[in-house]
């Protein structure tokens, strides 16, 4: 889960927490525990809802031109979709570093 987290943190605010918090009292708190980092799940609903077009228009890309999307193509695409410096993948598109 580390790519769209890094994509996540751009969306909205990612809080740090501590490795030892529970799960299941964050869940029903309305957050999510990613490692120490704790993600309100409004987070990934704001995810959802900027990817969702991207995958969509890559999906006619790959029907109407044939494209071919590996994953490390996935994420050099959302890396230039996100436009945010914040985002590692950014930085990988703007440099044209492959991700695998």
């Amino acid at each position: 889960g580390g790519i769209e987290e890094d994509f996540i943190k751009c969306m909205a605010k990612t809080y740090l927490g501590e490795f030892s918090l529970k799960g299941a009292e964050l869940r029903a708190q309305g957050i999510n525990g990613t490692g120490n980092l704790l993600v309100p799940n409004d987070n990934y609903c704001k995810f959802e809802e900027w990817v969702t077009p991207i995958l969509d228009q890559m999906l006619k890309e790959q029907n109407e031109n044939k494209t071919n999307w590996t994953p490390s193509k996935i994420i050099d695409r959302l890396g230039k979709e996100i436009n945010n410096p914040e985002s590692v993948y950014y930085w990988t598109h703007k440099n044209r570093i492959p991700v695998f």
